[in-house]
């Protein structure tokens, strides 16, 4: 076949169960899940009016399928934003390969959106032959997102945290609290994996889910007091995800995924983190997607508690974009660089302009060069898989 036996159409509604047979060999088999996915992450996104979906069709089916993902950013001071979509789920057929098609797809894609008005967008943590696909189609990295994890037993992390405490004149009532959690925290069971959270929320309920005198743990966001933390927090000028009661209250309902969120609560939320896992039986490892704080006191105990609460079991994080101090926690309680040449593929940020007369000029939001990985902001909340 050639590729003129293909066309390419934008996403329409009575190409729902188009969309769901062809994603049958990304998404998986279950037709519901794959339906109520598509539905959250496609339909229900915020920041896009219709859906930015384009399919290859063959007659009437769907042999193929690029889809973009709303996402609002903020850049510069004063603050401004805009919306620069994340490229999402790529697939095609098996017996449809080796023909063109993603690069026939993309080229469609991005006119469509040239035409909507969109600059840039953005792809994170593609797969490789994705990646691969967009490098010779103008795409530009960004950088590596410095993939870190963490696998450490109670003994050996705790020797680690009073180190750090001392380099870092941290309060000495962090570490004790830690330490008592720590010697309450029963190992995990060998015969309960079938739940990424199992033990975790064993725990916590034993706890009535307080870890802490400062820390619970809650399988629902504080969408309100995450957002209000925020804007405190947001003196910062790169690139970033806007953060907003909207976008957060949209963000945590993805039915493929788990989520369980840890809040740092005085007066008022001084702390939250994040852990997501896949929403079936999994040897992926649980993800700290987002971890914000007020001060390296509260940061700190944020992580040892999703640390204790989940013994035996690997939690990974971006580190590219974090702050020393943040890095020298990671590090202080185990965290440790996954090695490149086994990541490399799947952990680096690229972007590209929609129109083909930028890629010979500078790639810029207001002056914040898009190349540099300095301006970014990119946490695993913005991640490919969500």
């Amino acid at each position: 076949m050639q590729q003129a036996d293909y066309r390419i159409a934008p996403y329409r509604p009575e190409y729902i169960p188009k969309i769901i047979e062809v994603q049958r060999n990304l998404w998986g088999s279950n037709a519901e899940l794959s339906a109520a996915f598509l539905d959250w992450k496609y339909l229900r996104n915020p920041y896009v009016s219709e859906p930015l979906i384009y399919l290859a069709m063959q007659g009437e089916r769907a042999v193929g399928m690029r889809g973009f993902v709303g996402a609002r950013w903020e850049f510069g001071s004063p603050r401004q934003t805009l919306v620069l979509p994340l490229a999402a789920d790529m697939v095609i057929a098996p017996d449809h390969r080796n023909r063109g098609l993603m690069a026939l797809i993309m080229k469609a894609a991005l006119k469509d959106m040239a035409q909507k008005g969109y600059k840039y967008v953005v792809s994170i943590e593609a797969r490789p032959i994705t990646l691969l696909s967009q490098m010779t189609m103008g795409w530009r990295q960004v950088g590596s997102l410095e993939p870190m994890e963490c696998r450490v037993t109670r003994s050996e992390s705790l020797p680690r945290v009073r180190r750090f405490l001392r380099k870092s004149r941290l309060v000495v009532s962090v570490y004790r609290g830690l330490h008592n959690l720590a010697r309450k925290t029963p190992a995990a069971p060998p015969e309960s994996r079938a739940d990424h959270f199992d033990v975790l929320d064993s725990t916590s309920s034993r706890c009535n889910q307080r870890l802490s005198r400062h820390v619970a743990i809650e399988k629902a966001p504080r969408t309100r007091d995450m957002a209000e933390l925020a804007s405190r927090l947001d003196n910062d000028v790169r690139i970033r995800h806007v953060r907003d009661d909207e976008y957060y209250a949209w963000r945590f309902h993805n039915p493929r995924s788990k989520y369980r969120f840890l809040f740092w609560h005085n007066t008022k939320m001084e702390g939250y983190l994040v852990l997501q896992a896949t929403a079936f039986p999994s040897t992926e490892p649980i993800r700290i997607i987002d971890w914000e704080a007020t001060s390296d006191q509260v940061r700190l105990e944020l992580l040892k508690s999703a640390i204790q609460l989940a013994p035996d079991r690997s939690l990974v994080t971006w580190s590219a974009t974090l702050g020393g101090k943040e890095r020298r926690i990671l590090e202080a309680v185990g965290f440790k660089r996954l090695d490149h040449t086994a990541t490399m593929n799947r952990s680096a940020a690229v972007v590209r302009p929609v129109c083909d007369e930028m890629l010979r000029k500078e790639w810029l939001l207001g002056s914040q060069r898009l190349l540099d990985i300095g301006n970014w902001d990119f946490r695993m909340i913005h991640s490919r898989g969500f």
